[in-house]
């Protein structure tokens, strides 16, 4: 367990916006994580000893006195089989109910792959939708993107994808979504999965095994 006496703590902010903070502090590193007032944040932006973060619930609320813990790590993923069938907040956290998930701690966001050096892809996976198959071919191992406006039916393309998808993992995510929507695209009580309220402001994460 990291040891919380080594942990960077300041009590000064200098500036704060609608969604970051700045301060003065030394030993930083880009992309560090933290905390502000108690909530989730990340450092976005050094200049000398002048730091700002990225508070990722917003800043209202937070006094130019408050808290500010450096954790003295990257974003971070537990990583195991563990994962597999659960459902978890934008910071890795389980929201099913289920138990914390065990397994080999990761850093998020690593340099990017020379692309030249990549695995060329080359397992189509076909959507039945003459548009995107002809035009915009889908690939396994590829991010799927899909932007719509609320009364287009992305739920069923979607599900169609993962359908014919062979593949032995498929991880789905979403942002700005209705609790319709939430609950339609993850298959999710709101009793159970919903107890943060303002699903707009989540990102969901599912991975299922389709091999089963």
């Amino acid at each position: 367990m990291e040891n919380q006496a080594f942990r960077k703590i300041y009590t000064k902010l200098t500036n704060i916006t609608k969604a970051t903070v700045s301060l003065r502090a030394t030993g930083v590193g880009n992309e560090e994580m933290a905390t502000v007032n108690g909530q989730p944040a990340q450092v976005v932006k050094i200049v000398g000893d002048r730091i700002t973060l990225q508070v990722f619930s917003g800043t209202e609320g937070i006094p130019t006195n408050a808290e500010v813990v450096f954790l003295n790590h990257p974003p971070q993923l537990k990583v195991s089989e563990d994962l597999l069938g659960r459902f978890f907040n934008p910071y890795g956290d389980p929201i099913d109910g289920g138990p914390e998930v065990e397994g080999e701690i990761r850093d998020i966001g690593s340099p990017s792959v020379n692309p030249v050096r990549r695995k060329q892809p080359s397992q189509l996976i076909a959507t039945g939708i003459a548009g995107i198959d002809l035009n915009n071919t889908l690939v396994s191992g590829q991010k799927i993107p899909f932007f719509a406006d609320p009364n287009q039916p992305y739920n069923q393309v979607m599900a169609n994808v993962a359908l014919r998808a062979k593949t032995d993992k498929i991880i789905l995510g979403g942002m700005g979504l209705t609790n319709d929507d939430y609950l339609s695209n993850f298959g999710v009580s709101a009793e159970e999965q919903l107890p943060f309220g303002d699903v707009a402001r989540v990102v969901g994460y599912c991975v299922r095994n389709v091999a089963t």
